[in-house]
């Protein structure tokens, strides 16, 4: 991103974690985020994405880098779910021009890819990490059209948080609890034998 689109989106995703409503989890779930399963399958899918580009192997055991994919996986479906609450929508042009604009300021889309791993985040989830970022602002716009920076940062946590509180996400034990206030996981359970309960 330029310097200017930089101004409030690092802080926006920082203070989300980059840092339900009537379902049934299953064993097959990392987590249940309202109607939204996010399946252990795709939670694997990004961690060895992330590792491949890093030069590990796929099935590498990197248990802070699966907290941290799960984190940001259930923090993103919040975004969506409030996104879709305000009437925010990313177009699939908005992310290119975006994309486009990174690969400029980084110098070349090597550069932009090397910069993203740092993040632990592999080239191929470059474009929704900008839709992510995008999202944000959107949303921070919508919540408080008229606040500085820091108002609409607040503003943007704000209402995630709310919705993190009103769906209430269970996270399966083998990857810890959620936390809504602070949108993370906490501490894993001592049973690790539990599947998502039946709500």
């Amino acid at each position: 991103m330029t310097t200017a689109r930089r101004a409030l989106i690092p802080a926006a995703v920082l203070a989300l974690g980059l840092a339900l409503t009537a379902c049934t989890g299953s064993a097959g779930d990392a987590a249940v985020v309202g109607e939204d399963h996010v399946s252990e399958a795709s939670l694997n899918t990004n961690v060895s994405e992330v590792l491949v580009a890093q030069g590990f192997s796929a099935d590498k055991s990197d248990p802070e880098l699966v907290k941290s994919t799960l984190n940001w996986l259930v923090v993103m479906d919040l975004l969506d779910q409030v996104a879709a609450d305000n009437n925010v929508a990313v177009t699939q042009g908005e992310i290119d021009r975006e994309h486009a604009a990174e690969v400029k300021s980084a110098g070349s889309q090597a550069a932009l890819e090397a910069a993203y791993l740092k993040q632990s985040v592999a080239p191929s989830q470059i474009s929704e990490r900008i839709r992510f970022a995008l999202t944000a602002q959107k949303v921070a716009k919508a919540v408080a059209p008229n606040a500085s920076p820091e108002q609409a940062t607040a503003a943007l946590v704000a209402v995630v948080v709310a919705k993190s509180k009103a769906v209430n996400p269970e996270v399966n034990p083998r990857f810890g609890t959620w936390d809504s206030q602070n949108l993370q996981l906490g501490a894993e359970s001592s049973d690790l034998s539990t599947v998502l309960p039946a709500k």
